[in-house]
Formats: structure tokens, C-alpha cells, sequence
């Protein structure tokens, strides 16, 4: 009987290795769109600070909301302020978009996404590191800005075109594997079900989780005011009669200003455009700093008298000599602690209180109200 031969087809060997691979990635697509379905969990778990007060604020519409870096997240609670009258208009519903690392730039988009409905009075709590142009990168894109807002920062930042539009791809790339995106997340969210299966099997990252929940918590329910514990419990004064030293400020190196005000020039014509009243609140900071970049601080200061003359805005210096404020009531250089916050929030409602009365409430008398040029 003749032997049965096998005849193997050219290829076969490979089709079987690409349909291995095929199964491989339809597997890591299956998985990815798993993991996809409970991105509300592992937001909550670690939530992006930009994202989250963007839409935190977006929700419903605003009567008052308080923009700026850092030093308006950890200074400002607008739990505090609103409840005053503007114009005869009591303003309760107020929302805090703090932008850690932000520029006037930042500023910029993230009313413009915040602000569907724009409000009464925007109050942008400023710093000289604002509009620094050295800092020419901008903070979240990907969070923050689309096409349009890339195309914008290319034709009015050309120095930092290349490198926003990398980061931009580059974070819209990352979106597009939520594994990868939500990898923190989903690393907060097993230290928290470690920890209710076996308490105090991971206490660092458990205690890390917790402050996740709560800023998510905050930033969604809250009114944006979600102070950072390591912030809120320290004393610059303490620190200082430790023998500590703050470190150099890097956000004013290389000082210089121009593009930047360009887009507060755009914030003001947006206001201007809705009906918005905008107040700048030149934001406060201890003695220190001023003293090692007095040269920077002068430039500053002059760009926000050219500002306030020839836009009309008014803007308010918040010194120490007329907040109250002093190395007690500060973490570090710039950002206030528990106290300090407190205490600047209750002078900011006493100078808007004073500032949003009629013409026919307003004293005959100069008021005091502290102010960099414009009209009182």
C-alpha cells in the first residue's frame, strides 16, 4: 500500500503565526475597551486636577469664578466670598480654577472651556510668573486644549509651537490607550480594594489614594477649593526659624514678557464680549521672593499698570500691608497655608463687596480700595 503523502501549502506556517497574532491583539483591544468601560472609577481614583476643574466649574452656570495658577487653588475659597452683592446681583454660586503651573495662556483656554455660559464677574487671582514668556509650555494641553486652541498657540506663541503641538499629540496619543491612560488610577483603585480586604496592607499608596478621592470629590461636587494638606498645614515662619531655605523660584529665571499678555489681552476682550466684569487680583507673596527678584517684580508691575490704563481693568494689589499677611500665613514663597487662605478670602470679599456696589451706593469718599492704576 503506498504511503500517503502530506502536502504542506507554502505560507501555512505563517498565516497560523498571524492569526496568533491577530488573536494577541484582538485580545489587547478587548481588553482595552474593558478597562475603557470603568474609566468614571479610575478617574475618581486619580482625577487630572486640569480636566476635573474644568469640568467641575462647566456644570452649571457660575455667577463668580476665580481663575490662576496655584496660588488661587491654595489661597482662594470661594466658599468664602460668594453670597456678596455685584450690582445690585448677589452672586451665589461661585467655582475656584486653580491651574497649578499655569500662565496667562492657560488661563486663557481654560476659561473659554470652564465658562459656557460666562459669569458675572471672573476674578483672575495673577502672578509675575504668569506671563513670563521663558515659560513657554504650556501646562495639560491635552487636557485643556483642541485643534483650534493649538492652532491659536502656534500663531501667537511660534517660539513654542514644536513643542506644544508634541505634547499635544503626544497626550491625545495616550488617550487613545486607556490602559495606559488610566494606569495610576487603576493602581489607586487596588491599594483602596487591598486595603478594605486587608487593612493596612499598603498605607503610603492608601493614603495616596485617599487624597485622590477627596480632590476628585471636591473638584465635582465641591466649589473647587481642595487645598493640598502638605500646603495647608505648614508655616512658612516656622520653616524660616528652622534654618530652612527656600529654594531658588525657576518660574521667574530669564524673565521677560510679551506673548503672554497677548492672551490677557484676549481674556479681557472675551469678558468685555459676554458681559463679564474681570478683576485682576495681583496675588500675594512673601517679602523673600520680592526681595530676590525685585528687578522682575518692577517689570511686572509696570505691565500691569499698562494693563489696567489702557484696557480700563482694575487691579488690585494684595500686599502684605493691606491683606494682613505675613510669613505665618504662608507654606512656602508663594502659596498660602489654612490660615493664610482664611485670611486673604475675607479680605477679598470685604474689597469686592466695596467694589460691586451702585454708583448711588458708592461712598463720597475715596473707598481705600487697593489698586494698581484703572479707576476705583
Amino acid at each position: 500500500m503506498a504511503e500517503e503523502s502530506t502536502i504542506i501549502l507554502p505560507g501555512r506556517g505563517r498565516l497560523r503565526r498571524f492569526r496568533v497574532l491577530g488573536i494577541f491583539v484582538i485580545g489587547l483591544i478587548a481588553f482595552d475597551l474593558l478597562i475603557l468601560s470603568f474609566q468614571e472609577t479610575w478617574e475618581r481614583h486619580s482625577p487630572d486636577e486640569y480636566a476635573e476643574r474644568v469640568r467641575g466649574c462647566r456644570k452649571q452656570r457660575r455667577d463668580v469664578v476665580f481663575v490662576g495658577g496655584s496660588t488661587v487653588a491654595e489661597g482662594i475659597d470661594p466658599g468664602s466670598i460668594m453670597g456678596i452683592v455685584w450690582r445690585g446681583t448677589p452672586l451665589y454660586d461661585a467655582y475656584a480654577v486653580g491651574l497649578s503651573g499655569g500662565t496667562t495662556s492657560d488661563i486663557y483656554f481654560a476659561v473659554t472651556h470652564a465658562c459656557p455660559t460666562p459669569p458675572k464677574l471672573l476674578v483672575y487671582g495673577i502672578t509675575a510668573s504668569d506671563i513670563n514668556d521663558s515659560r513657554h509650555e504650556p501646562h495639560g494641553p491635552h487636557s485643556l486644549m483642541d485643534r483650534q486652541d493649538v492652532r491659536d498657540w502656534r500663531e501667537t506663541r511660534p517660539d513654542a509651537a514644536e513643542w506644544v503641538t508634541r505634547h499635544y499629540l503626544r497626550g491625545k496619543l495616550a488617550n487613545s490607550w486607556a490602559t495606559m491612560r488610566y494606569r495610576h488610577g487603576i493602581r489607586m483603585w487596588a491599594a483602596s480594594e487591598a486595603d478594605s480586604l486587608v487593612p493596612g496592607s499598603c498605607p503610603e499608596t492608601m493614603a495616596e489614594a485617599r487624597r485622590q478621592l477627596d480632590m476628585s470629590r471636591g473638584l465635582r461636587t465641591g466649589n473647587g477649593y481642595v487645598p493640598t494638606q502638605w500646603f495647608a498645614s505648614r508655616a512658612y515662619s516656622t520653616m524660616k526659624t528652622g534654618g530652612w531655605v527656600a529654594p531658588p523660584f525657576e518660574y521667574l529665571a530669564r524673565y521677560r514678557t510679551g506673548s503672554h499678555l497677548k492672551y490677557l489681552h484676549r481674556l479681557i476682550d472675551w469678558c468685555e464680549a459676554h458681559g463679564t466684569t474681570l478683576v485682576l487680583v495681583d496675588m500675594p507673596r512673601t517679602t523673600d521672593l520680592e526681595q530676590r527678584h525685585p528687578t522682575e517684580f518692577a517689570e511686572y508691575q509696570q505691565r500691569l499698570i499698562e494693563i489696567s490704563r489702557e484696557r480700563n481693568v482694575l487691579v488690585l494689589r494684595a500686599d502684605s500691608a493691606r491683606t494682613g499677611l505675613d510669613d505665618r500665613h504662608f507654606a512656602d514663597l508663594i502659596h498660602m497655608n489654612r490660615e493664610g487662605a482664611m485670611t486673604f478670602s475675607a479680605w477679598l470679599r470685604a474689597e469686592l463687596t466695596a467694589m460691586g456696589k451702585l454708583p448711588d451706593e458708592q461712598p463720597t469718599e475715596p473707598s481705600g480700595v487697593a489698586q494698581v492704576g484703572g479707576r476705583k
